[in-house]
């Protein structure tokens, strides 16, 4: 089965709906890529190297009203 092209928003919901989506991205972003059926692209692979997870997480959790004030 080819794999999927990667978009955006298929990354955000992945890594909002799929347990250890996003933390397999911060480990091992090709694997987790490829075994949710995403084409990982090195400009793809590139730029999830360089994001700073831990922001994002602390970005998701003052967002999420059940853990943190709402946005």
């Amino acid at each position: 089965m080819p794999l999927q092209k990667i978009t955006f928003q298929v990354l955000v919901e992945k890594a909002l709906n799929q347990p250890g989506f996003f933390d397999g991205l911060k480990r091992n972003p090709i694997q987790t890529l490829k075994n949710a059926g995403l084409a990982p692209t090195p400009q793809i692979i590139t730029a999830l190297k360089q994001l700073d997870y831990d922001d994002i997480q602390n970005v998701a959790i003052a967002c999420d009203p059940k853990v943190g004030p709402a946005c």
